[in-house]
């Protein structure tokens, strides 16, 4: 897997090639896992060495698709953990925690993830730390809720030394009872990381093992690039080894995870030391992107920053995760050194928040090509905001699919119609501003698909869980947009503009699909599958 150069090769077929240029043709001459033609049969073949292989692909054939953010280590390590996140009750998760705990007796730790909201469980509440130290025979229990937010054990809150007299740490908060006592709801992610940092540390070979287990779900979905954000340093060294070992069958853009309490060059020299190589900005199949941060909370969490007190509350306005301070150290930091920076803001108020940041970091150097981005940026942006960050060239990361996860639950706290304004996807391509589509999923679990056929269906319809009604159709992408999203729009955010196109000189990724996505209908395209994925002109997956 992830050889770099392979045997010259013509694709013959019905082809896509995002190039305005030539924007439909019938085979692509590749050489070296580049391509060197488009055109007739005859052009391709004509740009290849005498005895070139001819490969006749089914379907249409399109660039290889690009995951602009998508956490596709932890989908990994999701294959050994316990999945929690379709429970209907506290009973059921208690249940599950149990059957997981017998299985293997001599697991130290019992980890997971719980993708769930109270209010979908049949008791309306979250399961206590003591009743997961009961389902888990007294063993520590960490089950991680959409990388934001955790629900612990006792013991886990034991082993990590918090108690009634433990303050909240910056940016997070450790959930009490009337006793005082934390509850075991341990609210974003500096609340989370003072258990997760007490856990048995995975090796190198883990994570290889992960990134084994969870590739093949994403190249059979005709993906052959993601932007893997928020990583910590073991996680970008696991990644690189992969790459050295030619075990990457993708291509991967990792963004180092920042932290706000810690200064930005601190942080960058602390990665370096455990052996995390930042300069890697033009890999072929691994690449460093910029960094990221974690500003505010998410909507489905009820915790994104946003003007208007939350529903249901007096005056809560949702949680800033890092300081403004913090923030613009980095984008300062980030701009002066070419770095980068990617800024996890879902609420209109985090948003304000990070383009008066850019806005700062621009004056220092402009931010085209750097890297900047906004990311998911879908709880109601304004015009106005979209249009600043069009005209500072910052880029833009959303996941229209999260809309069909969340919708319902989103609905149900601000109505249809305040919810049809969210994820915008139409007004952020009509503003002018460069962006990609994603997933925000990991391929692995309960949550939204990360196919992007079932995201076009979903982008074209805004169709959400359990509603025979679109929400928000005024918001919904042609079909041509749905394919630029997931190919020359990601192929920018993840920092790779050789990437999105087939066009002489862009690499061969290419991905051949069981519908025409420009002329079939939606529904089409949702329940649609691959023929074959080539990266590099290597067929990686072959479902002919």
């Amino acid at each position: 897997m992830g050889a770099l150069s392979t045997p010259p090769l013509v694709v013959t077929g019905d082809v896509i090639t995002m190039d305005p240029a030539r924007p439909r043709v019938a085979a692509v001459g590749i050489v070296d896992g580049r391509v060197v033609a488009t055109g007739t049969r005859d052009e391709a073949l004509a740009a290849c060495p005498p005895g070139t292989t001819e490969l006749a692909l089914p379907g249409t054939i399109v660039p290889g698709l690009i995951d602009s953010h998508v956490h596709m280590l932890w989908g990994g390590r999701g294959t050994e953990e316990l999945e929690v996140g379709d429970a209907g009750s506290v009973a059921e998760v208690l249940a599950r925690v149990s059957e997981f705990a017998a299985a293997d007796p001599d697991r130290e730790w019992l980890a997971g993830r719980a993708g769930i909201d109270a209010e979908y469980l049949a008791e309306g509440r979250f399961p206590t730390a003591a009743e997961l130290d009961e389902a888990a025979g007294g063993r520590p229990v960490f089950l991680d809720r959409r990388s934001h937010d955790a629900l612990v054990s006792s013991a886990a809150l034991a082993a990590a030394g918090i108690g009634a007299g433990t303050a909240d740490p910056a940016g997070g908060v450790i959930e009490r009872g009337e006793d005082g006592e934390p509850t075991g709801f341990l609210i974003e992610r500096p609340a989370a990381e003072l258990v997760q940092s007490t856990m048995p540390a995975p090796t190198t070979e883990d994570r290889l093992r992960w990134l084994a287990a969870i590739q093949p779900r994403f190249i059979a979905a005709g993906i052959t690039g993601v932007v893997d954000p928020a990583l910590e340093a073991e996680e970008l060294l696991a990644y690189a080894t992969a790459a050295e070992r030619g075990a990457l069958a993708l291509r991967v853009t990792g963004m180092p995870l920042g932290d706000g309490e810690v200064p930005p060059a601190e942080r960058a020299a602390a990665f370096a030391a455990a052996g995390a190589d930042l300069g890697v900005r033009d890999g072929d199949h691994w690449r460093i992107g910029p960094w990221k941060l974690f500003l505010d909370g998410g909507g489905s969490l009820g915790t994104a920053l946003l003007y208007e007190p939350w529903p249901g509350t007096d005056d809560y306005l949702g949680n800033q995760t890092t300081s403004t301070a913090g923030l613009n150290d980095y984008a300062m930091w980030a701009a002066e050194t070419g770095a980068g920076l990617g800024v996890h803001c879902v609420g209109s108020a985090a948003i304000d928040l990070f383009i008066e940041a850019c806005e700062r970091a621009a004056k220092v150097r402009p931010l085209a090509g750097l890297g900047f981005t906004a990311i998911h940026a879908y709880l109601w942006p304004s015009s106005e905001q979209m249009a600043r960050i069009r005209d500072l060239d910052v880029l833009v990361a959303t996941q229209s699919p999260l809309q069909y996860t969340f919708g319902p639950g989103l609905v149900r706290r601000f109505g249809v119609e305040a919810i049809g304004r969210a994820h915008p996807m139409r007004s952020w391509l009509e503003s002018g501003a460069v962006v990609g589509g994603g997933s925000d999923g990991t391929g692995h679990g309960v949550e939204a698909p990360i196919a992007p056929l079932w995201a076009f269906w979903q982008m074209r319809t805004r169709a959400i869980e359990g509603s025979d009604e679109p929400v928000g159709p005024q918001e919904a992408v042609s079909a041509e947009q749905a394919l630029q999203l997931y190919t020359t729009g990601a192929a920018q955010v993840a920092m790779a503009p050789d990437r999105g196109r087939l066009t002489p000189g862009s690499v061969a990724d290419l991905a051949a699909l069981e519908v025409d996505p420009l002329s079939a209908t939606a529904e089409a395209c949702r329940d649609a599958g691959v023929h074959a994925t080539l990266v590099a002109g290597d067929l990686v997956h072959d479902a002919r």
